[in-house]
């Protein structure tokens, strides 16, 4: 895909452990989406190793029969991947036990974090069929077959104060980022944050969400109405189950029962150990134990600003 990148500041990047420099990556136009060649994409804040992973991501082979899992980080992708895995693998729970990070591999890994144990682009091109393959990265940056081949895409969207909060501790555990959380908020707020802009990886697949082939669905709902999101998601991936084995699924879905799973280990694929729990609380409403009033309305008044002006219903 045509990109442009844009030098980040070092004093910026010097507080990362994880790479040594960060840019912004600019997609020029991915005429392929059914956004239309005049859409305007957002950048993403990356490391600079980026530089040499975008050919290859572009011309990544998509199947027909994968069925990809996008999120921002931290905004529900792990619940959603487990979700989606046991719907279309006959609640196989044994076979579940296997890490979620081989059964549903994150597929930018390799650019992501520098100590990986596998090279995750020839993993999951020696995957057999169907495979299942998460992503956070904006739509503008994802692989031109995705748009053209058509697999079944599942974009789970999340309120962002709960959803910073979140992905501040995993910064400091599991990127080394070095800062208090206030610093953090200010870098988010400023879209100098890993991964960052938030709003307009999320306004992308909302104005894909009547695609055929696209699910949108919201952390929110999936905290409300469990059972629910299940039987629609079920329905989108063509399966049908009883209301008996569907209650176990989202018993095993339950925040308590998924935190207690090994599956969800990161430790093993990044080569570090560390007390820290990928799935951590959950909980939406969190936000309010750690932010101040101050980021809570410069939170606020950022997303309403973004939503008047973008036609977009982003949960501050």
């Amino acid at each position: 895909m045509p990109v442009w990148y844009e030098d980040v500041d070092t004093t910026i990047t010097s507080e990362f452990r994880a790479a040594s420099k960060f840019v912004y990556v600019y997609p020029e136009s991915n005429s392929h989406t059914p956004l239309g060649p005049n859409w305007q994409f957002g950048p993403c804040f990356l490391p600079e190793k980026s530089r040499q992973y975008m050919d290859v991501l572009e011309n990544y082979e998509v199947r027909p029969d994968d069925i990809w899992s996008v999120t921002f980080a931290k905004a529900g992708s792990t619940w959603t991947q487990e979700m989606i895995w046991l719907l279309t693998n006959n609640l196989d729970y044994k076979r579940a036990k296997k890490s979620v990070f081989e059964r549903f591999p994150y597929v930018e890994f390799d650019l992501i974090y520098e100590k990986v144990e596998k090279n995750v682009i020839e993993y999951t091109n020696a995957m057999p069929s169907p495979r299942y393959l998460k992503t956070h990265l904006p739509a503008g940056l994802l692989p031109k077959q995705l748009w053209t081949v058509k697999p079944k895409i599942i974009y789970t969207a999340r309120g962002l104060k709960d959803l910073a909060i979140s992905f501040y501790h995993h910064m400091v555990h599991i990127q080394g980022y070095k800062c208090g959380l206030d610093d953090f908020l200010d870098a988010f707020l400023e879209n100098k944050m890993f991964l960052c802009p938030y709003h307009s990886n999320e306004k992308d697949f909302w104005y894909l969400r009547n695609e055929k082939n696209i699910l949108f669905l919201r952390y929110e709902e999936m905290k409300k109405d469990l059972l629910g999101v299940i039987e629609k998601t079920a329905e989108f991936l063509g399966k049908s189950y009883s209301e008996k084995e569907l209650f176990k699924l989202a018993d095993h879905l339950s925040f308590d029962s998924m935190k207690e799973s090994s599956s969800f280990d990161l430790a093993q694929w990044v080569g570090t150990k560390t007390d820290f729990r990928f799935i951590r609380k959950g909980i939406v409403g969190s936000y309010r134990e750690e932010m101040s009033q101050e980021y809570i309305d410069k939170f606020d008044e950022w997303t309403h600003e973004y939503n008047q002006q973008n036609g977009t219903c982003i949960i501050p």
